[in-house]
C-alpha cells in the first residue's frame, strides 16, 4: 500500500479480551469482516489484537464508523468479552507496497 493510499484509509488497532479456548474460532469469524485486515493472537492482559482498515469519508468521520463497525460486529461475536480501541492519529511504514 503507498503512502497516498494510506491516507485514503482510516486504521484502528482493537485488543480483545476473549473466553477461554475461543480464540481460534473468534479470530476466524472476524476474518470474515470485510474491513479486518489482521488477526493477532497475544500475551498479556488481552488475547488478541485486530487491524481494522475503512475507507476515509467526508460525511461520515472514521472514527464513528470504526465504532459502529466494533459496537455492530465485533463485540457481539460470540466469546468477545471485552475491546479496546487505538486509533492512530498519524501513522508511517516501511511495509512495502505489495504485501
Amino acid at each position: 500500500m503507498s503512502a497516498r493510499e494510506m491516507k485514503r484509509k482510516a486504521r484502528a488497532f482493537v485488543l480483545l479480551s476473549v473466553e477461554l479456548g475461543k480464540e481460534e474460532e473468534v479470530m476466524e469469524k472476524l476474518l470474515k469482516i470485510g474491513e479486518v485486515k489482521e488477526v493477532h493472537m497475544i500475551t498479556g492482559e488481552k488475547d488478541l489484537i485486530v487491524v481494522l482498515e475503512t475507507e476515509r469519508e467526508i460525511v461520515v468521520p472514521s472514527s464513528k464508523k470504526i465504532t459502529e463497525l466494533i459496537s455492530r460486529r465485533i463485540a457481539n461475536i460470540n466469546g468477545v468479552q471485552n475491546t479496546e480501541t487505538i486509533i492512530p492519529t498519524h501513522s508511517k511504514t516501511k511495509w512495502p507496497e505489495q504485501i
